[in-house]
């Protein structure tokens, strides 16, 4: 009985180590099979991978053949537009063209330089819709001018419906201020955001809602001669001129030999009409004149004008640059720190920039240590580095006056009057006055 029962239970215990045989069996072959179909997706990822290396150096390849490509491009771009303001220049030689046509004559403030009754060079077309302004403001030590400008402009490009921003840009290096090389900065800052650009003075605030900031077809001077406070002649384009991206590089922006104040805008005004822009401006009877159309908040004890000119800068400022420019200006500058900054709930981008001087080819970059004859230092008020600046002595005297006096710390002359305050005999040393009173 006992070895019938032990022998069924073998029996069973047989079976039973079979069919675990048969299960492990079974379970290796399908191990087998998975290792299989992992081993072979292992290779074809493999392939998949060497093939992807391979595209990405095919790209690479591609990339760089593309860059060159550009390069070369950008290159002969840049040799058809010398060509093309040669070219054009020799024409007006040839044709004797009057490149002052246009300057100051409201009666042809639209006029334009032109051949065979043609615009030398078509209008510009914004890229986008709507246009893209950028405001470009150069700055230096004006934050009360900047809280005023900043809530002014918001509201009045609002109310023309202008897509905006405005770009402070900031020098803060020991140099001169050199307000041609800042605009260059700014421009290359924002080109690829912008589609066309307001040369803007911090100090100058548009009033009469008649003047426009949109997209200018040509070169727009809004600070017209006719309307601007303070400067008059017929070349002038200072305060706000407003340029599409692709004239402002086809003129090759600003000269960045202008390190003090002024002259960096007349010589602007030689290359647009050197290349066949016209420049236009608001009508005469835009309802305002010279004391009513814009704020002007500038503040003489303040900001003084940088105005001295040292050496060869009185001679060179007065000659066309050809030699800096925006393809020079990159080398020239850089950016030290980008700011995003509120005035009230109104955004403005900050560049501080620091710019960079050859002293051997422009040595007046540099502060002067004194003043030459016919200047005076004229302290900074309420600079905390109790700075100072060289500022020209009062030489006019109004017609029938003499100038008696010699340069001292002051901007006015010191004159007296023919006949009541001199003698004519006295009179004849000293130089004539030459100013008609207003």
């Amino acid at each position: 009985m006992r070895l019938s029962r032990l022998h069924s239970s073998c029996n069973a215990l047989t079976v039973a180590l079979f069919l675990v045989a048969a299960v492990l069996g079974l379970l290796l072959n399908e191990t087998k099979q998975q290792l299989k179909f992992q081993q072979a997706e292992s290779a074809r990822l493999q392939g998949d991978f060497h093939l992807l290396k391979q595209n990405e150096a095919d790209l690479q390849q591609e990339a760089a053949r593309v860059a060159e490509s550009n390069a070369h491009y950008k290159a002969e771009l840049i040799s058809c537009q010398t060509q093309l303001a040669q070219t054009q220049k020799r024409l007006h030689a040839n044709l004797k063209i009057e490149t002052d046509f246009h300057r100051f004559n409201p009666q042809v403030d639209s006029a334009i330089l032109k051949l065979d009754d043609q615009p030398l060079l078509p209008p510009a077309v914004p890229a986008h819709h709507p246009p893209r302004l950028a405001i470009l403001v150069p700055f230096r030590k004006a934050d009360q001018e900047l809280k005023q400008f900043i809530p002014h402009m918001d509201a009045y490009l609002q109310q023309q419906g202008i897509s905006y921003t405005i770009y402070i840009l900031n020098q803060v290096d020991s140099y001169r201020f050199n307000r041609g090389l800042l605009l260059d900065a700014g421009f290359l800052l924002v080109e690829q955001s912008s589609d066309y650009i307001a040369l803007h003075d911090v100090d100058l605030l548009p009033i009469n809602s008649k003047l426009s900031y949109s997209f200018p077809a040509y070169p727009f001077h809004v600070s017209a001669p006719w309307l601007h406070p303070n400067y008059n002649y017929k070349t002038f384009i200072g305060g706000i001129l407003l340029l599409a991206n692709e004239h402002f590089r086809l003129v090759n922006g600003m000269s960045a030999n202008y390190w003090g104040w002024g002259r960096e805008d007349d010589e602007l005004y030689k290359r647009i009409i050197e290349l066949g822009l016209k420049v236009d401006r608001p009508p005469v009877d835009i309802g305002t004149g010279t004391s009513n159309t814009f704020i002007h908040l500038h503040d003489a004890d303040k900001r003084p004008r940088d105005m001295m000119k040292v050496g060869a800068q009185y001679k060179q400022g007065k000659e066309r640059d050809s030699s800096t420019g925006i393809q020079t200006a990159q080398d020239q500058f850089t950016v030290l720190r980008t700011r995003e900054e509120l005035v009230g709930k109104v955004p403005y981008t900050v560049f501080d920039l620091e710019l960079k001087c050859n002293t051997e080819t422009t040595p007046w970059c540099l502060e002067p240590t004194e003043c030459k004859a016919g200047y005076f230092q004229k302290p900074i008020k309420d600079d905390p580095d109790h700075r100072w600046l060289c500022t020209r002595c009062g030489t006019k005297c109004w017609k029938g006056f003499v100038l008696v006096g010699k340069c001292t710390q002051t901007e006015s002359p010191v004159c007296m009057k023919v006949g009541r305050d001199i003698s004519p005999e006295e009179a004849i040393k000293w130089p004539a006055g030459d100013i008609e009173p207003q």
